[in-house]
């Protein structure tokens, strides 16, 4: 990439940035609003069917409707949790102010379509910046990135808020460090590394902004290897190995030397078919690159879930090698660009560094592939071919109305798409059925259904999914805990424990696994049993400990020590936990305790949350009172 001073339309040298006169800088506000408001308003348009959505069995509950410092909004423990294998704390306190009594979705939608809108206009302002202050092709940047279909995935899914914000905070840094290159002011520098540590704290992938440093110096003319700029990345630098040693604790299930709190199971380390060859470690990243620059011109057959190939036979299949030589291809391209096209190097450098971390060189979880991972990689694409557009309309004028039109109709067929996809993320049901419609075989997509239709009292629906799902792969350790918790439901607990202990022979580390046996183990009077289960699922997962004070209580009321009971009831009552069984439940263990007037109060608590409680009513008659007397 050279440092070439750019000429304008006639070959005069362009003005240089920061440098225009106070009325050219008026005449060009008005365009700008006008392209900031048109940008906003498609977004919002391409977006309104959101806002009716439910949440997803799929991280929804861990992110959100399950997490207990979520919805109640425990700021301090929330800077500490790891959650699905993440430390994200900036995500999760942003979730934690949209939660809501009674809880809904909404909040959690609209902010991420606001943030979305928010994004575009940052896409727009750093292109406008890059191409030195000419609002066409930032506009053309912004709005496919805007409406690219794509990029559904990262806003229609509550749990993604990680993408939308972690993006917020790295373009503004990206604006930051740009406006730190025209001015000098080192206020710039330190406003572009707090938002990258914003960044950073929102997604772990962040800490590749270095290199788009990097790809600024080399597209503002400075030299790369400057001895000034490489000691101001030094604490950018520092921040990202720090991030990414904090980012390899979680993922492996670590609270980084006792200093965090993991806030649920972590994510799978490998992916659950086989082990990877040296060639698939190769082929399957390589696929991810190819099906990303595909589906940025042909955004079809798009799904929530690329699993990896069922067997290893398929993993040989042409289009992986074909894979191969596309992202060689890509690399070289890449390196030619280096010193023969600034915007080439600048786009594909963007598009490669953004996407890096998630290509699954080192593979998590069970999908070669996700539409969120494009979502800041295409600013990249978006660039080179908005300046291939505005080059051919400077060279050719006569193009101008012909090539924009063609434009337009390419951005209203992507709203179009767009539009269908939001529907995609309507529910657990519509997500996963179209998931299993792409993809037949996954035995995920049919475990997640079964999970959400069990959970929805189809019991014998949710069995047959999860049947089907054993089948599949009969190596998954959820399925036999859902299928236990079908079993429990049916009031089989024998079989239910069978599965359970299936489940934890498989992952030992599925702290809600205990929890769902410790509840089978009280079904059947095994209350140390269930005892033991609680505590290794406290010790598993320690931010759950609120949700399990209430079965605790159940187990300390069946060996009959009611002041143990009774504690523990009253901090599931304060955590919000157990509901109007927790209220009767401690009014039994304090009639135990000799409490009378206290457990008349609990059983009258209990019928406010429920009226029809037959134990609340029963035990407050056998007091001689009624509900609305007080003793």
């Amino acid at each position: 990439m050279t440092g070439r001073r750019p000429r304008g339309r006639r070959g005069r040298p362009a003005p240089p940035a920061g440098r225009a006169s106070g009325g050219r800088k008026s005449r060009a506000a008005l365009p700008i609003a006008l392209a900031l408001a048109g940008l906003a308003a498609v977004t919002l348009l391409s977006y309104s069917g959101v806002y009716d959505h439910a949440f997803v069995r799929w991280d929804d509950p861990t992110y959100v409707e399950e997490n207990p410092l979520v919805l109640t909004q425990q700021a301090g423990p929330l800077l500490r949790a790891v959650v699905a294998g993440n430390y994200h704390p900036m995500t999760m306190l942003s979730l934690a102010a949209n939660a809501s009594s009674p809880l809904s979705p909404r909040p959690f939608l609209a902010t991420n379509v606001l943030l979305h809108v928010l994004n575009t206009g940052l896409v727009f302002w750093l292109s406008y910046l890059l191409f030195r202050r000419r609002a066409l092709p930032a506009f053309l940047v912004a709005l496919f990135f805007a409406v690219h279909p794509m990029h559904v995935e990262s806003v229609a899914w509550v749990s993604e808020r990680k993408d939308v914000l972690y993006a917020s905070f790295f373009l503004a840094a990206a604006i930051a460090y740009h406006r730190y290159l025209e001015t000098k002011t080192r206020t710039w520098l330190g406003a572009a590394f707090a938002l990258f540590v914003l960044s950073c704290l929102s997604k772990a992938v962040a800490v590749t902004f270095p290199a788009v440093m990097l790809l600024l110096d080399a597209w503002k003319g400075r030299n790369v290897l400057d001895r000034r700029g490489l000691l101001e990345k030094a604490p950018f630098v520092a921040a990202s190995i720090l991030v990414g040693l904090i980012a390899i604790s979680a993922q492996a299930g670590g609270d980084f030397h006792g200093l965090f709190l993991r806030g649920s199971e972590s994510a799978t380390a490998l992916p659950e078919t086989f082990p990877f060859t040296p060639f698939q470690r190769v082929a399957f990243p390589a696929y991810g690159h190819l099906q990303y620059v595909w589906k940025l011109f042909v955004p079809a057959r798009l799904a929530a879930f690329y699993p990896y190939p069922a067997t290893i036979a398929e993993s040989y299949q042409p289009k992986y090698f074909v894979a191969i030589l596309f992202l060689l291809a890509s690399v070289a391209l890449f390196a030619w660009s280096l010193r023969r096209s600034r915007v080439l190097a600048f786009g594909l450098g963007w598009y490669f560094a953004t996407l890096l971390p998630v290509m699954q060189w080192i593979p998590v979880g069970s999908a070669v592939m996700a539409d969120r991972y494009s979502y800041l990689p295409y600013v990249g694409l978006f660039f080179i071919l908005a300046a291939g557009v505005t080059a051919l309309i400077d060279r050719r004028p006569m193009l101008q109305v012909p090539v924009l039109a063609a434009l337009g109709l390419a951005a209203a067929m992507l709203i179009v798409v767009t539009v269908r996809q939001v529907g995609a993320w309507k529910d657990t049901e519509a997500l996963w059925t179209a998931v299993i419609r792409s993809s037949p075989n996954s035995d995920k997509a049919y475990a997640a259904r079964g999970n959400f239709r069990g959970r929805s009292g189809r019991v014998q629906e949710a069995m047959s999914d999860l049947m089907i799902a054993r089948r599949l792969n009969p190596n998954r350790a959820e399925v036999y805990e859902d299928l236990g918790n079908a079993y429990g439901i049916l009031g089989n607990v024998d079989s239910a424990l069978v599965l359970f202990d299936q489940a934890l022979r498989i992952d030992p580390k599925l702290g809600h696994t205990y929890s769902n046996r410790a509840i089978a183990y009280l079904r059947m009077g095994r209350a140390q049993d269930a005892l033991a289960d609680l505590a290794r699922a406290e010790e598993l997962v320690p931010a759950d400990a609120a949700s399990l004070h209430f079965p605790r209580g159940n187990a300390y009321l069946q060996l009959g020590q009611a002041a143990r009971a009774a504690d523990e009831f009253g901090r599931a009552i304060e955590a919000g936990s157990g509901g109007a069984d927790a209220y009767a439940n401690r009014g039994i263990a304090r009639s135990m305790l000799g409490d009378a007037a206290g457990a008349a109060e609990d059983f009258r608590a209990a019928l406010r949350l429920n009226p029809n409680h037959p134990e609340a009513r029963a035990r407050l008659e056998a007091l001689g009172l009624t509900q609305t007397r007080r003793p």
